[in-house]
C-alpha cells in the first residue's frame, strides 16, 4: 500500500525527465512526498528548484518534507504563488506598473499577480529565472486563477522543466467571481501533458488504510448534481451521528470532548468563520480557532478601534476580550454600559474578574494605546480565563503595540504582524476549530464535521473528509446529501 524508496526515486526521476508535465493525485496519495523526491532528485543533479503553492500551510508542509529528504535550503525556494508575485512586482515596480509596499497587503493579491506577469515576460527576468532555477514545481494547481496560471506560464517559458501537481476534486478556492479559476483540460493538459502515477492511500498506511481506500473509492460519486448517503457507509473510521436543531450543540460537544481526551490531533470543521468561533467558545477553549492569513477578524476589530484619548478604548477592549476568551460572562450589559459612559467598573461585584475590571479602569483613566496593551496583558494573565482565539487576540494587540513603535495605524501594523506566517508558519495545536479552506493540505488524526448540511459542495466535502488519518465523525440532520457546486 505504499511506494518504497527505490520506486519513489525511480518515479521522481521519470517525472523530472518528462517535464513539462502535469500530475493529478488525490488527497493522501503521496503528492507532497513525490514533489519532495523530485526536488531532491533535481538537487542531486545540481539543479535548483522553485516550488510554488497557494497557502502558507502548504509552504510549511513542503518545507518540512524537503528537510526530511535532506534537501539543502540553497537547492530550493518555496513560496506561495502570491508571495512570489509580490517579490517580482516589488523588485520591478516600474515594469509591474504598481506601487508595492514593503509589507504585502494581501487584499491587493490580484494586482501583485498581474504586475508579476508583466515582469516575468521581460527578457531580463526570464534570464534571471532561467539562471536561478532548473525546475519549477507548482502544487495545488486546481486552485489557480486564470491570472495566476498566466504567471506560471510566463515562468515556465524560462524554466521549461515545469511540473504541475493538483487534484480537481480539491478545488475549493474559487470564491472570487472576479478571478475565475483556470480549467484543467483547457489550461493545464494542453501545455503540461498528463503523466499517470500510482494512486495509493499513503497517508493512512500506519493509521487506517480502509478509510484511505474508501476515500479513493467514493471519488466518482462526489459530483455536481449527485447524492451521497452516509447511512450506507460501513467502513471503519466513519461514524454518522444524527442531530436536530435542539441537540446539535450537545452532539458536537460530546464528539469533540471525546476525541480531545485521546490526546491526538483533531480538527472541528464548519462552513462560516462565526460558526467556527461559536463552536470553540462553547467547547470552553479546548479547541483553538484557526484564523485566515489575512486576519479579517482582526482587521475588522481594528477598524472599530477608537483613537487615543477616547475613553471608549476600554469598551473596545472589553468587547474584544469577550470575543476571544471563555470566562468573561461577567462583562455584561451593566459593565459595558458603564464603560460606554467612561465610568469605572471595579466596584461592581464580578467574581473572579477583579483583575480584568482593574485593567479596564486603568484604561479609562489613561486612554492611550500603550495602556491598552498593558491592560490587555493583564487580562491575558488573569487566571480562570481561557483564550480560544489566541491568534486573533495576540496579533491584534501586537498590531496596536507595533503601531506605537512604528508610528503607523494599527491596521497597517497588522499586515506586518501577520506577514510572519509567510516565514515561520503557525505553532502546532492539537485541537483546532476551522473552516475547510484553512486546513486544506493539512492532516489530523481525527475530523469532526459539525454540520454536514453545510458541506453539500462535493469538493468541500471531499477535502473535509480527507483531512483525517484515523476517523471522521459526521454530524447532521440527515445522512443523505444532494451535492452541488456552490
Amino acid at each position: 500500500m505504499r511506494i518504497d524508496s527505490d520506486d519513489l526515486s525511480r518515479l521522481a526521476a521519470e517525472v523530472i525527465a518528462e517535464a513539462p508535465c502535469s500530475l493529478e493525485m488525490p488527497a493522501g496519495t503521496g503528492k507532497t512526498e513525490l514533489l519532495a523526491a523530485c526536488v531532491a532528485t533535481a538537487a542531486a543533479l545540481g539543479d535548483r528548484s522553485l516550488v510554488l503553492t497557494h497557502t502558507n500551510a502548504g509552504v510549511d508542509a513542503i518545507r518540512k518534507r524537503l528537510r526530511r529528504f535532506g534537501v539543502s535550503a540553497s537547492a530550493v525556494r518555496v513560496e506561495t504563488i502570491t508571495s512570489w508575485a509580490f517579490t517580482l512586482s516589488r523588485s520591478y515596480p516600474g515594469i509591474a506598473g504598481i506601487n508595492v509596499p514593503e509589507v504585502p497587503d494581501w487584499n491587493s493579491s490580484r494586482e501583485y499577480v498581474e504586475g508579476a506577469v508583466l515582469v516575468a515576460k521581460t527578457n531580463a527576468v526570464r534570464s534571471l529565472h532561467a539562471v536561478s532555477f532548473g525546475y519549477l514545481f507548482v502544487d495545488e494547481y486546481q486552485d489557480c486563477t486564470v491570472d495566476q496560471h498566466e504567471l506560471v506560464v510566463q515562468i515556465s517559458e524560462a524554466v521549461p522543466g515545469s511540473v504541475i501537481l493538483g487534484d480537481r476534486l480539491q478545488a475549493i478556492f474559487g470564491f472570487d467571481k472576479k478571478r475565475p479559476l483556470m480549467d484543467w483540460d483547457t489550461h493545464v493538459v494542453r501545455r503540461y501533458p498528463s503523466k499517470n502515477v500510482p494512486h495509493l492511500p499513503q497517508r493512512w498506511r500506519n493509521y487506517n488504510v480502509a478509510l484511505g481506500q474508501w476515500l479513493l473509492d467514493i471519488r466518482p460519486s462526489l459530483v455536481d448534481g449527485g447524492h451521497f448517503d452516509f447511512s450506507t457507509t460501513s467502513v471503519a473510521g466513519i461514524e454518522w451521528r444524527q442531530c436536530d436543531f435542539k441537540n446539535a450543540v450537545q452532539v458536537v460537544n460530546k464528539a469533540a470532548y471525546g476525541l480531545s481526551r485521546t490526546g491526538e490531533s483533531t480538527v472541528l470543521l464548519d462552513k462560516l468563520a462565526q460558526q467556527v468561533a461559536n463552536h470553540a467558545s462553547r467547547l470552553g477553549g479546548s479547541f483553538a480557532v484557526m484564523e485566515d492569513v489575512a486576519g479579517r477578524f482582526m482587521a475588522a476589530k481594528l477598524a472599530e478601534l477608537p483613537e487615543e484619548k477616547n475613553a471608549l478604548l476600554a469598551l473596545w477592549l472589553a468587547q474584544m476580550a469577550k470575543s476571544c476568551f471563555v470566562g468573561l460572562a461577567g462583562l455584561d450589559a451593566t459593565v459595558q454600559g458603564r464603560l460606554e459612559k467612561g465610568r469605572t467598573v471595579s466596584d461592581l461585584k464580578r467574581p473572579g474578574l477583579l483583575t480584568v475590571q482593574a485593567a479596564l479602569d486603568d484604561l479609562i483613566a489613561n486612554p492611550v494605546y500603550e495602556q491598552l496593551c498593558m491592560s490587555a496583558a493583564a487580562i491575558r494573565a488573569t487566571s480562570g480565563l481561557t483564550l480560544y482565539r489566541q491568534e486573533a487576540w495576540d496579533d491584534t494587540i501586537q498590531a496596536v503595540g507595533r503601531g506605537i513603535v512604528d508610528e503607523t495605524p494599527p491596521q497597517e501594523s497588522l499586515a506586518v504582524v501577520r506577514d510572519r506566517l509567510r516565514h515561520g508558519g503557525r505553532g502546532e495545536r492539537r485541537q483546532i476549530a476551522s473552516r475547510t479552506l484553512l486546513v486544506k493540505g493539512l492532516e489530523f488524526d481525527h475530523v469532526i464535521i459539525a454540520d454536514v448540511q453545510n458541506f453539500t459542495d462535493p469538493r468541500q466535502l471531499y477535502v473535509a473528509l480527507s483531512r483525517a488519518r484515523k476517523s471522521v465523525t459526521v454530524i447532521g440532520k440527515s445522512p443523505i446529501l444532494r451535492l452541488g457546486y456552490e
